[in-house]
């Protein structure tokens, strides 16, 4: 079976590899009191090897390899967000024109997943698929508040969240 365009054989696989390397690396730095240094040369590394997935994979599918496969941040985020409140939903409204497919950058979106009303398991909650939709069919969830007000606190949260972990690396 042909994977599909912009698909990574064995996607999943990879995604698993590379999130339990990292936090193996993370505990063995730790458990071994390495030196800063050793830290930062192995997050470099990590780094440009990201750097060389953007540059050749993801230009080429013109999909976000490096964020669906390779950042062990977002297979956090695809595996957090069943236990997350906030939700993408697509209403009845929905043309199944597919005008969304192409927006989304994680491969999170086909003719089924708009059919069950929901993207995908790589949906990010990104919302780049939100301004695609021309029937305006795409929307977050939160609780009972709009999906307006929902997309806002989850952009703020999420954008405050990259900040201070980014701190926290001291990056």
């Amino acid at each position: 079976k042909k994977p599909k365009k912009g698909k990574i054989k064995n996607g999943k696989a990879l995604k698993a590899s590379f999130f339990v390397l990292v936090v193996l690396a993370a505990i063995t730095f730790r458990l071994f009191n390495l030196p800063a240094s050793t830290a930062v040369i192995a997050g470099g590394i990590f780094g440009v090897i990201g750097i060389g997935i953007i540059i050749f994979a993801s230009r080429k599918s013109g999909k976000m390899v490096h964020c669906t496969t390779y950042c062990p941040v977002g297979t956090t985020i695809n595996y957090l967000k069943f236990i997350n409140p906030f939700r993408m939903y697509i209403d009845d409204a929905c043309t199944l024109c597919q005008g969304c497919i192409s927006y989304c950058k994680y491969d999170a979106l086909n003719l089924e997943d708009i059919k069950n009303k929901k993207p995908g398991i790589n949906c990010t909650l990104c919302g780049d698929c939100v301004g695609s939709c021309h029937s305006v069919s795409i929307k977050y969830k939160l609780f009972n508040a709009s999906p307006e007000t929902a997309r806002n606190l989850y952009l703020f949260i999420t954008i405050s969240l990259h900040a201070i972990f980014l701190a926290l690396a001291r990056i």
